[in-house]
């Protein structure tokens, strides 16, 4: 189950890299709003894992640009709601 096809958020995604580092909920906040997800959309989870659909796009998302070395996974940080995630800065192949 998908709400947005990662390729399509592959592409925006260095672009909210570009001022520096950000954390993976700073850059899905983003694209949720650049992609008019609902608040409806985003209280969909996964059935087995129960992880928000959209969270679950966003992160297989930043893994395709991981491997793909255009962007570089950092140290996991303290979320608002007290969590942790990981942030991320544009790689060395990045354009």
């Amino acid at each position: 189950m998908r709400l947005r096809d990662p390729d399509l958020l592959c592409q925006h995604i260095p672009d909210y890299l570009r001022d520096g580092e950000r954390p993976a909920w700073e850059i899905e906040e983003e694209l949720a709003t650049l992609f008019k997800v609902t608040e409806a959309e985003r209280a969909q989870r996964q059935p087995n894992s129960r992880v928000p659909v959209f969270t679950n796009d966003v992160a297989f998302a930043l893994k395709k640009l991981v491997e793909a070395r255009r962007i570089v996974r950092l140290r996991p940080r303290r979320t608002p709601n007290g969590g942790r995630r990981r942030a991320y800065r544009l790689g060395e192949t990045a354009t």
